[in-house]
């Protein structure tokens, strides 16, 4: 019994884990403006110039990747179903206005660029300055 359990957990923890992500991207995308707006008027701290550069897009990239993430959530909510086993794995039907095709995006397709995108901005800085 417990081993179906870890195979496709109840609705509620699933709407819980939803609920805990969502927060956790908030309080990411938080971070990273505030990193983005320090980084970017903090010019003199960098001892390699270029990639004061690389840490700027990085963070405004992640920033892009945090809003489309936020954006999923709500459509996640919806779809999330009994037979799920992740919120990861609930497929966001998306289509294409003009040409009438219909596409899935999952959770990881935005969280996944937007964690990566922020860590490279950390490293950049962290190189940068050292």
């Amino acid at each position: 019994m417990s081993e179906n359990k870890t195979k496709n957990p109840p609705m509620d923890r699933k709407v819980k884990a939803l609920d805990y992500f969502k927060d956790w991207s908030n309080y990411l995308l938080v971070t990273t403006v505030a990193a983005l707006g320090w980084v970017s008027k903090e010019v003199d701290i960098f001892h390699i110039p270029w990639l004061r550069y690389i840490c700027i897009a990085s963070f405004g990239l992640s920033i892009i990747f945090a809003i489309l993430t936020l954006a999923l959530i709500p459509h996640v909510s919806e779809q999330i179903t009994d037979t799920v086993t992740s919120i990861y794995d609930v497929e966001v039907e998306h289509y294409y206005i003009r040409k009438r095709k219909k596409r899935y995006h999952h959770l990881r397709d935005a969280c996944f660029p937007q964690h990566i995108l922020f860590l490279i901005g950390i490293l950049a800085f962290a190189i940068g300055t050292a």
